[in-house]
């Protein structure tokens, strides 16, 4: 197999495993190399690497290279900067998928630094578009309102992608693959920090919220005022569901940015969320591409929405919220 000129993900450990966004990456990585005939490479580095490759390989990757040792059990982005510098060039890599993380942004920016490479940040899709190896990158700008296409004339491509964008990724058993262990990398850099104890404390805050709630209610603009908005917000209480709200409701000031669902708000993947007024613009539909059911309420029959729904209710939504709120409690007591 040949190793070299092929997609790449950085693969990130939490407590030795490897973070759920990570394996988000490795199917979409699959997505790309198979539409090319490459390998796809995943790169682990740190404690808990060489029991994790086995997985890797499970979940897509040809190739998964190890790089453990003393002074790598905890990220360091001096150092791990320096690591997959090293691997990326030995391997001549074509593209590297990072995890938007915060480690995974310094990461990320680091690279782009240290190698001159261009970086796309928080992209929510990649393909390729022509005959070469260029990916073409997508991104939101000017805060969801436009989506960009960028492509970067340096290699590797490197870019930087969130979590819940490439789901459904499964783990198969009957994969097989290769793990090499790159043993023999020199590192330069001294390690900036070390962590001298650790604790773990108990959940802040057990609240369900939008991103992890299975019912979630959803507002927009068909609120009409701030005093709509209670009225949808006593709903969503009484059956029991938090309040997520589109963009504008958050440009108007009327909830904060934490309960935005959409691209540059929060990405949700409940079994069912109710659209209450809201038209359905790409920057929220991309924000529930995981969603498992979707009931929405619209005056406009034309309104986006109601094209990628599951079901869909024509009607003013302050009528139709009894009806549902019944419903609702109706299955819930059972």
């Amino acid at each position: 197999m040949e190793k070299k000129h092929n997609i790449w993900v950085y693969i990130e450990l939490v407590d030795g495993k490897p973070s759920q966004l990570s394996l988000e990456l490795l199917g979409k990585g699959r997505e790309l190399a198979d539409s090319r005939n490459k390998a796809l490479m995943a790169l682990l580095v740190g404690k808990g690497a060489e029991e994790a490759a086995s997985d890797i390989i499970g979940y897509g990757a040809d190739v998964a290279v190890v790089v453990n040792r003393d002074g790598l059990d905890t990220f360091d982005a001096s150092q791990y900067t320096e690591i997959v510098q090293q691997i990326l060039t030995k391997y001549e890599a074509s593209a590297m998928l990072i995890g938007a993380s915060p480690d995974g942004r310094d990461l990320g920016g680091r690279l782009s630094a240290a190698m001159n490479l261009g970086l796309v940040a928080d992209c929510i899709d990649c393909r390729y578009e022509g005959d070469d190896d260029s990916l073409t990158w997508i991104r939101p700008a000017y805060t969801g309102k436009l989506f960009v296409k960028i492509l970067t004339t340096t290699r590797p491509q490197l870019a930087t992608i969130g979590e819940r964008i490439f789901r459904g990724n499964t783990f198969d058993s009957s994969r097989s693959g290769e793990v090499i262990k790159e043993d023999g990398l020199s590192c330069t850099r001294t390690v900036s920090q070390k962590v001298t104890g650790f604790e773990s404390l108990p959940p802040l805050d057990e609240t369900l919220t939008i991103e992890t709630a299975d019912l979630v209610v959803g507002a927009g603009r068909g609120v009409g005022d701030e005093d709509g908005l209670k009225k949808v917000a006593a709903f969503a209480e009484s059956i029991g569901a938090p309040l997520g709200v589109s963009k504008p409701l958050v440009d108007n000031g009327w909830m904060p940015h934490d309960a935005q669902v959409g691209v540059t708000g929060k990405k949700i993947a409940p079994k069912i969320y109710i659209a209450l007024g809201i038209s359905g613009a790409i920057q929220h539909q991309l924000g529930l591409k995981e969603a498992e059911l979707i009931i929405a309420v619209n005056t406009d029959p034309d309104a986006p929405i109601f094209k990628f729904a599951n079901y869909g209710i024509v009607g003013d939504l302050f009528e139709v919220m009894p009806i549902l709120q019944r419903e609702i409690k109706k299955l819930q007591a059972k």
